[in-house]
């Protein structure tokens, strides 16, 4: 989508700028959502018609994007079944429903930590279902993770006896986790870059959450959307902003895939992890605790070690892919593999 731009830049420039929209859009769109959605900011307490409006308005400047030359078109030989597509839609649209929703009742610092968790459960998932095995480091530090988001957990129990709140940041690591796991199943299942699954999913997605939203939202805070009162013309320009800020985090994404090595990407969401954090605070005030500074730092060092840990493995997958690129320049066979991993907002 930014294409345009970015072919007029030197390849350093080339890096910065993808590397800055990602984490820019990244962390903007959690401080503009909790300013929107939440009790300090214009309580436009509709997280799943929020998602709705975002996966609608990002397959809409898809569309737009690909009629005006500036996005490139969707394979349309890539075909991909109904029950595959409802049933990521289904888990996709949980999960982004509870990140949301987690957002909306709790403190930035839960919503970030319990993020930080769903790699730990996914990494557990593959240990019981794929039979995947991990060294005693990696293992180490994903039980690290996730005793510094129990800590985080038990602290906001104590400061807001926010039980709904703990509950949802639970549900999100959850079916986020699930929604990972199905992404990269179904993308090697049908040979499908991450680009052409967004652009397959985002208008199924959009339209369900615009037509169950309403309902559900109503079950959340009790009241309708089409009875939310824009009083403050600053409220739709949070709207826009967040909508706006959903596409550069999608597009981003799909930018930077390939660009960077691993290592990268780890230190990418750290630093992201760490300015939402600072950022939040700043913004929205609240009590810091030990106990939640202890898991934060405990939760953060876990995936910071994860990441260490894990890296040789990538390295080694790495090395093979180009072995097996290699060899199919040579003796050219029709693509088994390909694995592109985003998260699909």
């Amino acid at each position: 989508f930014f294409s345009p731009i970015l072919t007029t830049m030197s390849n350093p420039l080339r890096s910065i700028a993808m590397w800055t929209l990602n984490v820019c859009s990244g962390v903007c769109i959690i401080i503009v959502n909790k300013k929107l959605m939440g009790s300090k900011g214009y309580n436009f307490n509709f997280p799943t018609c929020l998602c709705a409006l975002h996966f609608l308005f990002t397959s809409m400047s898809s569309k737009v994007g690909t009629m005006l030359g500036i996005c490139a078109p969707v394979d349309k030989s890539i075909v991909f079944p109904w029950r595959d597509l409802w049933t990521f839609t289904v888990v996709a649209n949980l999960s982004i429903i509870s990140l949301n929703s987690s957002l909306m009742f709790n403190s930035i610092v839960l919503y970030q930590i319990s993020k930080l968790a769903i790699v730990p459960f996914t990494c557990l998932v593959e240990m019981a279902w794929y039979s995947r095995q991990f060294s005693m480091g990696t293992i180490f530090c994903i039980v690290l993770t996730l005793v510094g988001m129990a800590m985080v957990s038990i602290s906001e129990l104590r400061v807001s006896t926010n039980v709904i709140g703990v509950v949802i940041a639970l549900s999100s690591i959850v079916f986020a986790g699930l929604q990972q796991l199905l992404c990269r199943h179904y993308q090697t299942k049908h040979n499908m870059p991450s680009n052409d699954l967004l652009a397959q999913t985002a208008l199924a997605q959009g339209s369900t959450l615009m037509i169950f939203g309403p309902v559900m939202d109503f079950l959340f805070s009790q009241r309708w959307v089409s009875t939310y009162e824009f009083s403050d013309i600053r409220a739709f320009h949070f709207l826009l902003l967040s909508c706006v800020l959903a596409m550069g985090v999608n597009f981003s994404q799909f930018l930077v895939l390939g660009k960077f090595s691993a290592v990268t990407f780890q230190l990418m969401g750290h630093l992201k992890t760490m300015l939402v954090l600072i950022l939040g605070w700043y913004f929205f005030g609240g009590i810091v605790t030990v106990t939640q500074t202890t898991g934060m730092c405990l939760a953060i060092g876990g995936m910071v070690g994860y990441g260490y840990t894990t890296a040789p493995t990538k390295k080694v997958e790495s090395a093979d892919a180009n072995d097996d690129n290699d060899e199919e320049a040579q003796h050219p066979k029709t693509p088994t593999g390909g694995l592109d991993r985003v998260n699909v907002k």
